[in-house]
């Protein structure tokens, strides 16, 4: 499998499936399809801020990309998903100014017909906040 390729189980629930794919597009860096993945007026909740709407999302995964010099990856180690829901249990790494970063998180997304409207970041911020600050 190639970097950045998430690895699609036969039988995955719809929303395992959207999840997944988020996820690759997060570690190719492509904020269109990042956006895709989120109804227009999605929220992402993390570090104790807000981020609104899908185009929004996107850029803050765009400036992080940047910031890490393009270092940036996400392992997904499982997604499990149901009508409602998925859950990823997710390595972040990245490496920024001889600094590197590697943080062992949980997102909980809220999906309605096949898009994200809702992430929440369940970790200690205080690990991404001295990295990415």
């Amino acid at each position: 499998m190639s970097p950045g390729r998430v690895q699609q189980p036969s039988g995955a629930h719809r929303h395992e499936v959207v999840v997944r794919r988020l996820y690759e597009a997060i570690n190719r860096g492509d904020s269109a399809a990042v956006a895709a993945a989120f109804t227009p007026d999605a929220v992402w909740h993390g570090g104790g801020r807000s981020v609104e709407g899908a185009d929004a999302i996107a850029g803050l995964v765009n400036t992080l990309h940047e910031a890490s010099g393009g270092t940036l990856r996400v392992e997904l180690h499982d997604v499990l998903a149901n009508d409602e829901h998925g859950v990823a249990l997710q390595v972040t790494r990245a490496e920024r100014d001889g600094r590197l970063l590697e943080d062992r998180v949980v997102y909980v997304f809220h999906l309605r017909r096949g898009l994200i409207t809702e992430a929440w970041f369940s970790g200690d911020p205080r690990v991404q906040d001295a990295f990415w600050d």
